[in-house]
């Protein structure tokens, strides 16, 4: 029978091989974490350069905006919580949401669609802000979900598709706010704008936490992109929309004939009206204009430029989009963009009025703006509708060069403002930012607080996904 003391003895030797195994293991497991997590942090892999462009605001820029009211922080987690997380619709934000009006006869309204160029500007904010959980979450959806049979995205999906509708506590809808090619098309078409900026957000995520799994994914949607031709695009127009020469000296050419819908059961591409007859002088019923062919504000240069960095091969395709875009500016007179070129020429507007969407050639300003491309005439222009009006409204006609439109066009302040940024423009930055900042909600009782707004109809309050994330993008 073994003495107390030598069972004690054995004890401890027990508890010092314990202690000791313990350290081991700890530092095993330490280790094992840490390399776990520089492998995937991308130590070890060597990235290839994107060249990636970075505009920083200007001191006085940061000044201004941080005399102001504006809460980036706040804006941008208020505007998941109330597009994604209070309408149950987890990862994807919805478009826009309508604040309850005072009284219980006034309900809150949400969209029932998801804007896929809004997901890609989501995925880009969790990117900057380091997210990359939820950056990873959000790129196996959109490959899921939001990706065609060709690689491109669709430009929209329905929020029921992708989420049960059983999981959700959905607000009143309502079709007034939609974007109208979502209401007249039974299914999605491809976008190229959201594509191409998926590109961006895609390179951008590999700069930061990118494999070689990654770049596979970017190399085979550039080939994509420079492969992919003409594809079909859709605008609303009213029933009078017909080709007419453009009327401005230096263009002498025709329109091409646009093919309309009036609804998504319409698969003839014919103009619908009473049949055997012309539609009626005095009617101005929309319908949705559809033509082959490239459109101009979808082509995200600094994102091709990035890409052709990667793939040389795809150069000379890239230099020959930016002579389209180039070559698409309506006049000198108005130097805003043609909608969409195909072999039959440019298509300079869908409406019979001849007017020209703002918000559209807006984004050609800022891809070419991007690399050092800007027209000064076209950066002239719009810096003088800020200075003289301070407003800028959805669309100008080619003619008079007169606002065509008394609705603003709220999307294309920060778009202004990033022009200002990238042209390091301290005046235009801060008459834009005046002017955006009219529709900032700083009411502590308000809903959407923190979050920049639109009036729509009936003296409404609705809350675009896309503005709010175009903020939290540009302004760094």
């Amino acid at each position: 029978m073994p003495s107390l003391t030598s069972v004690k003895y054995t004890n401890k030797k027990v508890r010092k091989y314990a202690i000791i195994g313990g350290i081991v293991l700890g530092v095993v497991l330490v280790l094992s974490l840490g390399i776990y997590f520089l492998m995937r942090s991308g130590v070890f892999y060597k990235k290839k350069d994107t060249a990636a462009s970075v505009f920083k605001m200007s001191a006085e820029m940061s000044q201004v905006e941080m005399e102001s009211d504006l809460r980036k922080g706040y804006m941008f987690s208020r505007t998941t919580k109330t597009l994604m997380e209070d309408r149950k619709t987890d990862p994807w934000v919805l478009s826009w949401y309508v604040i309850p009006g005072t009284t219980r006869s006034v309900p809150a309204m949400e969209s029932a669609f998801v804007d896929s160029l809004d997901q890609v500007l989501l995925l880009e904010s969790y990117v900057l802000e380091g997210k990359r959980s939820k950056a990873e979450t959000l790129i196996k959806a959109i490959d899921e979900s939001l990706v065609d049979g060709s690689g491109l995205l669709l430009a929209f999906r329905r929020a029921d598709e992708l989420i049960s509708p059983d999981s959700r506590t959905k607000e009143e809808m309502c079709d007034l706010y939609e974007n109208p090619a979502y209401l007249k098309l039974e299914t999605s078409p491809v976008s190229m704008a959201a594509t191409t900026r998926y590109l961006r957000a895609l390179m951008n995520y590999y700069d930061k936490w990118g494999d070689a799994k990654l770049l596979e994914r970017i190399e085979s949607l550039t080939k994509t992109i420079f492969d992919a031709g003409y594809v079909a695009s859709y605008r609303s127009a009213d029933q009078l929309a017909r080709p007419t020469p453009i009327p401005v000296t230096e263009k002498s050419l025709i329109t091409p004939e646009p093919q309309g819908e009036k609804t998504g059961n319409n698969k003839t591409g014919e103009n619908i009206g009473d049949e055997g007859e012309d539609t009626d002088s005095d009617e101005k019923e929309e319908t949705l204009v559809s033509l082959e062919g490239i459109e101009l504000s979808s082509l995200d240069f600094d994102a091709l430029r990035r890409a052709c960095v990667l793939m040389p091969e795809y150069q000379s395709k890239y230099e020959d989009l930016i002579r389209i875009v180039e070559e698409g500016k309506i006049s000198e007179e108005l130097p805003l963009y043609a909608w969409l070129y195909n072999d039959a020429g440019y298509m300079y507007y869908t409406g019979s009025e001849g007017n020209a969407d703002l918000v559209s050639s807006l984004y050609v300003m800022v891809h070419l703006a991007e690399i050092g491309r800007l027209d000064p005439d076209s950066y002239a222009w719009i810096s003088q509708q800020i200075y003289n009006t301070g407003f800028l409204y959805t669309s100008y006609n080619i003619m008079s060069g007169e606002a065509a439109s008394d609705v603003e066009a709220y999307e294309a302040y920060p778009l202004v403002l990033y022009l200002a940024q990238i042209k390091g423009d301290d005046n235009l930055f801060k008459t834009t930012f005046q002017a955006m900042m009219r529709k900032y909600a700083t009411l502590d009782t308000s809903p959407v607080i923190y979050m920049f707004f639109r009036n729509v109809e009936n003296s409404r309050v609705a809350v675009y996904a896309r503005e709010n994330l175009l903020v939290e993008i540009h302004l760094r």
